[in-house]
Parts: structure tokens; sequence; C-alpha cells
């Protein structure tokens, strides 16, 4: 996803999937600020903690927001909008 932040153009890498080992739950939505070198612990969010089928997708909206839909644990499908001061 590219950014302008103070007139400057910027990237970050996104990744989405469940972050379990045994099970399809703990949607999770990860960010890396330097090409998916390092994908820093306290910048992932939590989407849905339970088991759902996991499958899901990333779009960019706009400068300042990423979209994600996910199969959860509540809903067949879900579209979440994510604003990406809540990646920073």
């Amino acid at each position: 996803h590219t950014y302008q932040e103070q007139g400057q153009t910027k990237s970050i890498l996104l990744f989405l999937n469940p972050e379990s080992f045994h099970k399809r739950d703990h949607i999770t939505l990860k960010v890396s600020y330097d090409d998916g070198m390092t994908w820093p612990s306290d910048r992932k969010i939590l989407l849905d903690e339970y088991a759902g089928r996991g499958y899901s997708c990333i779009t960019s909206i706009n400068d300042s927001l990423i979209g994600v839909l996910y199969e959860s644990s509540q809903a067949d499908l879900v579209f979440q909008q994510i604003g990406l001061d809540e990646l920073r």
C-alpha cells in the first residue's frame, strides 16, 4: 500500500492470515515497513480470535484506509476498514 506522508510517497506491506499453528483462528493483520524483512509484533491487529474459515483479501481504499474482507467466526463475510493511523 502506498500513501503520502509530509509530501513523500511511502509504502507498507500488509499480510492477513490466521495466526495459529492448529486452527483457522486468530485472523490477524500484520504490517511491515521494510518490504517484509520484519513484522513488528506491536503493529498487528487481531480481527477475530475464534475459529472461522480464515480466507481473506486486502485492498487499498485510499491513502489512509485499508479494506479487509475475511470469513469470520461470526459471519460468512466481514468487510472492515482500517485506518493507517491504527498501524503506525
